[in-house]
């Protein structure tokens, strides 16, 4: 890339060790971020960092769980004491799984919520209030600010558009990434801290591939069927790339997206109107 947008930037990707997270991840890299890579998954953390940091910009490894309020805080003070500062957080860890309507348990339930819902709000909130310290003390005064002060992102699904008979629980935490994002961006509105979200329709990652294998073992079809037939209710007719939700990712967290906060963004082929 002749020119790099987020040179310098340091930006935490939470559930960046596969997928999505990792795509947006390694896009980042090569936009001339530093990446810190929050991931959960222990065998994913570290070789997603060192893939990241042979394209040549500093990956730091942070295994930690988003669920735990704990482990969020500490991961601001070692990210801080590490690079200095936070310029972008990715909201991007979650979980996924089918459960009927009459299935659904408060197991179940506050699992999902514990993740996809509660960490994310308070992943968000403890990296705003660093990057509030951030911000000269004339500008938090004035209650305004000329330029962005960080850029906040958080992945949600078409799934929190509306409701979803077998996955209720899912998509009311990703309804609920919505909400938290446009209450969010206002109260970080006078500090000019940005906060947008992205709902995703169907990226082949092996979330997908999860679904496939659930859905289909529900609905006595053979493997891959029940994907082929989701992709063939999308307008555009195929599923999207971890490298379109990446770029949309990078535009956002760009100062080109420095007028934008409080939006939601379908990234879906047309599925979604809204």
């Amino acid at each position: 890339m002749s020119e790099q947008r987020l040179a310098g930037k340091i930006a935490i990707v939470t559930g960046a060790g596969q997928g999505i997270g990792l795509g947006i991840a390694e896009r980042f890299t090569r936009e001339g971020a530093h990446v810190v890579v929050a991931e959960i998954n222990r065998e994913t953390v570290y070789t997603a960092a060192e893939h990241l940091s042979s394209l040549g910009r500093e990956a730091m490894a942070y295994p930690m769980d988003v669920g735990d309020l704990d482990q969020i805080d500490q991961m601001v003070r070692d990210v801080v004491a590490r690079f200095g500062r936070i310029d972008i957080l990715i909201n991007n860890a979650g979980l996924s799984n089918k459960a009927s309507f009459f299935e659904l348990t408060p197991e179940i339930w506050d699992t999902l919520q514990r993740v996809n819902q509660r960490g994310l709000f308070f992943c968000l909130q403890a990296v705003a209030r660093q990057m509030v310290a951030q911000i000269p003390d004339e500008v938090k005064q004035a209650g305004r600010a000329d330029r962005s002060y960080g850029k906040i992102i958080n992945l949600s699904s078409i799934a929190g558009r509306r409701g979803r008979a077998d996955a209720l629980h899912y998509s009311v935490s990703k309804s609920a990434v919505i909400t938290i994002t446009q209450g969010a961006a206002l109260a970080l509105a006078p500090y000019n801290i940005n906060v947008n979200a992205i709902c995703p329709s169907v990226v082949p990652t092996q979330m997908w591939v999860n679904l496939d294998k659930a859905m289909g073992e529900a609905n006595g079809l053979p493997p891959g069927e029940w994907y082929r037939r989701r992709v063939e209710r999308i307008p555009l007719k195929r599923p999207g790339t971890v490298e379109e939700v990446a770029a949309l990712t990078t535009f956002l967290a760009s100062s080109d997206g420095d007028y934008i906060t409080a939006q939601t963004y379908n990234l879906d082929g047309g599925s979604e109107l809204n």
